[in-house]
């Protein structure tokens, strides 16, 4: 993979990212609060107010991060020769597919059939499965796997998430607490996301040993720091945990690129 090929790339993110979620905000914003309230009674009724509208601010934190993230990268570190931060733009991105939430909001304003519920589940399936797939992919990169293979890799990942998203068994298609139907086998999908970054930090923890870099221990935090701040987004659909998290995904992304970015200037 070139870097040419990567800054249009890192646009193509961007702009993506940037355009959903300002569509996401219009589909929102033309119903208004009464609007959003019948929905909530009508579509969502197991759903209190405050889970409601916690659950699509932090759809709302997702996007606006994968926007951010995208801008940035394309304007500050869009030539970058770190592959570790071309996955990492990539797990970036794939947050805004939480967006699926507000989707779930808009079938129920359409008073849509299930399969409809269904293919918004998968598709916030698909943007968790690749993003965390690509974060596994970017840490090989730090161990020694060559660039060369940074397009295989990353095939690899969006692949892999569409076939994982596609066999996720659903319990029922009705919306649940998170906006989404309800999943089957939901602990060993954590598990699997759990393990899979359990991974990305032991080649980390691999690169500095080699490296004696302190530089792959700071990325190996912040990349934690995000993706704690990230499950919560989607498990907690309280106020706390949005507030909670924007500070977290912040810091960690910030110690995460410029420890990367850093780390690169000097070889």
């Amino acid at each position: 993979m070139t870097i040419r090929l990567r800054e249009r790339l890192f646009r193509a993110f961007f702009v993506t990212a940037v355009s959903a979620t300002m569509l996401a905000a219009a589909a929102v914003w033309i119903p208004g609060p009464d609007g959003l309230e019948r929905v909530r009674a009508f579509a969502f009724p197991s759903l209190g107010a405050v889970g409601f509208y916690s659950a699509l601010a932090a759809s709302g934190v997702c996007a606006a991060y994968a926007s951010i993230v995208s801008g940035l990268i394309v304007f500050r570190s869009g030539r970058t020769v770190s592959v570790e931060i071309f996955f990492f733009a990539l797990w970036a991105f794939c947050q805004v597919f939480e967006l699926a939430r507000v989707g779930s909001v808009l079938l129920g304003m359409a008073d849509a059939n299930i399969s409809a519920y269904s293919l918004m589940t998968r598709l916030a399936l698909f943007g968790r499965y690749a993003g965390s797939i690509g974060l596994f992919a970017g840490s090989l990169f730090s161990v020694g796997l060559k660039q060369e293979r940074a397009m295989p890799s990353m095939t690899f990942a969006l692949m892999a998430g569409l076939l994982f998203a596609s066999i996720h068994p659903l319990n029922s298609v009705s919306p649940g607490a998170d906006l989404l139907a309800d999943r089957g086998n939901e602990t060993l999908a954590r598990g699997f996301e759990l393990a899979i970054l359990a991974l990305a930090l032991i080649d980390y923890g691999l690169a500095w040993r080699s490296v004696k870099d302190k530089a792959y221990l700071l990325a190996a935090g912040g990349l934690a720091m995000c993706v704690a701040a990230t499950t919560m987004l989607r498990a907690v659909a309280a106020p706390w945990a949005v507030a909670a998290s924007v500070p977290i995904l912040g810091v960690g992304t910030w110690l995460y690129i410029k420890s990367m970015h850093d780390y690169y200037l000097w070889r």
